[in-house]
């Protein structure tokens, strides 16, 4: 939690991603709600944030930073980043493979709908079923 202003900062949830680390500070990734002294901390109002921080003896002040305003606006950050180019790409799928949704995700990824195909197994090469030789060669 941090103070100032009558204000407090408060955390729900720490995702533990530490970004552009220079010095004494970085870019965080948390789930955060700024508080009114005498009020408690409600999660129903928190909201995500990417915030630099600076860590001092005393503690984490909370530096500039940006709150999501909807659910969708962090999944549009990532995505657009993506397509972009921002990411490793081995990395990115090494994290994506592990999601719940990923098998159907792959396996669904050139039909129209999200049905199941009635198969468990798909053929890598699927993914890339679709995409021209101009969007291969910019990534």
């Amino acid at each position: 939690m941090f103070d100032g202003a009558n204000i407090k900062y408060h955390v729900f949830s720490d995702y533990g991603i530490n970004f552009d680390e220079n010095q004494s500070s970085c870019g965080t990734l948390r789930l955060v709600q700024w508080v009114k002294e005498g009020k408690e901390p409600d999660s129903s109002k928190a909201k995500l944030e990417i915030r630099r921080i600076k860590i001092e003896p005393e503690g984490e002040v909370a530096l500039k930073g940006y709150a999501f305003a909807t659910e969708q606006g962090p999944h549009e950050l990532v995505e657009g980043m993506v397509e972009c180019g921002f990411g490793d790409t081995k990395n990115l799928l090494k994290s994506i493979r592990k999601r719940k949704d990923f098998m159907e995700a792959a396996t669904t990824i050139n039909q129209d709908t999200t049905e199941d195909n009635g198969s468990e197994m798909f053929d890598m090469r699927d993914l890339l079923k679709g995409v021209s030789e101009d969007e291969l060669e910019e990534g």
